[in-house]
């Protein structure tokens, strides 16, 4: 397992520097300016695009047949899927801390001049981008696995629109329940909770959907 999360973390490298970089530079503009939309874009993309390294050393491995080569590897199936979930998931997770990092910077620096619940709202912010980044991958690896990895670009993007049309469709159903009233922070924290329950279960089932997917390719 070790192994093979190296390997997918040595393909993504590169676009990681690129990504680092990028969203350095822009969350020192945010520290600068102070800029709430640009603030907004931070917390939701961020988490978001470091989950795109995940599929980079997919393509990688298609390029370079690695694929193939490592199930000729005492390595099982499902322990191949296994590190796909776990990388994504890790991506994410660093994409969490950095945007959290600098929202966090800019409202010290600038004072509460973002969130009319000082809780609530980037609390929401980060649980959309991180909702959207594992649905993404809940929709990609499976269709990967079905499709062929030489199909991974198009695959991604259906994916990314996919996973936010679901975020999108599960908000409107959870504001519908009730009737697009204002929520006391109960309610929020009851709607959000159930948003996140449902990300992490699908996360989960797309992950033994990939693993019977891939079990049942002959290559």
């Amino acid at each position: 397992m070790n192994g093979l999360l190296k390997n997918q973390f040595y393909g993504a490298i590169g676009s990681f520097f690129i990504l680092l970089a990028f969203f350095i530079f822009t969350g020192i503009i945010l520290l600068i300016t102070g800029n709430p939309t640009l603030l907004t874009f931070f917390a939701v993309v961020a988490t978001i695009a470091f989950t795109f390294n995940a599929t980079a050393s997919l393509r990688k491995e298609a390029s370079s047949n690695w694929s193939k080569y490592e199930l000729t590897t005492p390595v099982r199936r499902k322990d191949v899927t296994k590190s796909r979930y776990i990388n994504h998931a890790i991506w994410a997770m660093f994409g969490i801390i950095l945007s959290a990092f600098f929202v966090g910077l800019t409202v010290a620096i600038h004072g509460n001049l973002y969130f009319y619940h000082t809780v609530r709202d980037p609390l929401m912010l980060f649980c959309i981008g991180t909702g959207v980044a594992l649905l993404t991958g809940s929709l990609f690896y499976p269709s990967i696995y079905f499709f062929g990895t030489d199909k991974s670009e198009i695959l991604m993007i259906i994916s990314l629109l996919g996973a936010a049309g679901i975020t999108a469709g599960m908000i409107w159903l959870l504001n519908a329940a009730y009737s697009f009233k204002p929520m006391t922070d109960f309610q929020f924290y009851i709607t959000t909770a159930i948003y996140m329950a449902t990300v992490i279960i699908s996360f989960v089932l797309s992950y033994f959907l990939t693993t019977y997917i891939f079990n049942r390719k002959e290559y």
